[in-house]
């Protein structure tokens, strides 16, 4: 009789041992399934975010700008050896520190930049600056001031981001760009044209060049990402997207004139 009391407690207590482990371990699978549940779900959220700003840049032809024609854009342009095209012997305006875009909420800073041994133009090692190219003209100087900036950048993670001229194919026709002296003193150009053109265009080289007014030109790509392993950066953008935009002169004579009159009681 006792033993089989013994041998009853012991089947109980077994029982109970294993009703604790089945309990706990039931518990353990649920906070596992939930816990793999969330990183599943952070998983997919976060490659859709990677994945957005590559998927609006890589149509062929997706969002790219029609604001004009490259001919018209380079129709402008001065002809070496004319006085247009011909720095004048006057004291250099200051260089550019910033550039704003209000439409696109563009205010980035401006760094100046040239050419690689190689003679291709250097870009910023940032997605947020915009750099001034010291082989154009100086903004104010009545030529041709060009800019360039990314339109989207890696991070070491490999996450893509938006870079500084993102959105610079949504520019139109009559659209301001103000830019920033040293000094503080600001320049107005209203957007003349706004198009995109094959990255090997050779018209894109004579965009950048001398024109007849004062003018500023901005480029960054656009288009389809084309693989090509021989590329350093392991592709190229299929297009470039090219703005001009014109200086925008205001009549000071015109309004200091207008102020005195007003002073005056004559208007």
């Amino acid at each position: 009789m006792g033993i089989c009391q013994r041998t009853s407690c012991k089947r109980q207590t077994t029982l109970a041992i294993l009703y604790v482990m089945r309990s706990l371990i039931s518990r353990i699978d649920r906070r596992l399934a939930f816990g793999i549940g969330v990183i599943a779900v952070s998983a997919v959220l976060f490659t859709g975010a990677m994945a957005s700003i590559f998927i609006a840049l890589s149509k062929d032809g997706a969002d790219l700008p029609n604001e004009g024609s490259i001919e018209q854009i380079i129709g402008d342009s001065a002809q070496l050896g004319t006085p247009e095209a011909t720095p004048q012997a006057v004291p250099l305006p200051p260089p550019p520190t910033r550039i704003a875009i209000p439409r696109l909420y563009i205010d980035a800073p401006v760094i100046t930049m040239g050419l690689h041994a190689e003679r291709s133009p250097q870009v910023p090692d940032r997605p947020d600056q915009v750099a001034w190219y010291n082989f154009s003209f100086l903004p104010g100087q009545a030529n041709n001031a060009v800019f360039s900036g990314h339109v989207d950048w890696q991070t070491r993670s490999g996450q893509p981001i938006a870079g500084v001229f993102y959105r610079l194919r949504e520019l139109e026709i009559g659209d301001l760009i103000t830019i920033t002296q040293d000094g503080g003193s600001e320049l107005r150009y209203r957007v003349t044209g706004n198009v995109a053109t094959a990255y090997d265009d050779p018209n894109i080289v004579r965009a950048m060049g001398p024109t007849s007014k004062d003018a500023v030109t901005l480029i960054t790509c656009g288009g389809t990402w084309v693989i090509d392993r021989r590329d350093d950066l392991g592709g190229n953008y299929s297009h470039r997207v090219v703005v001009r935009a014109e200086r925008v002169i205001e009549a000071l004579s015109e309004i200091e004139g207008n102020a005195q009159e007003s002073v005056l009681g004559l208007r």
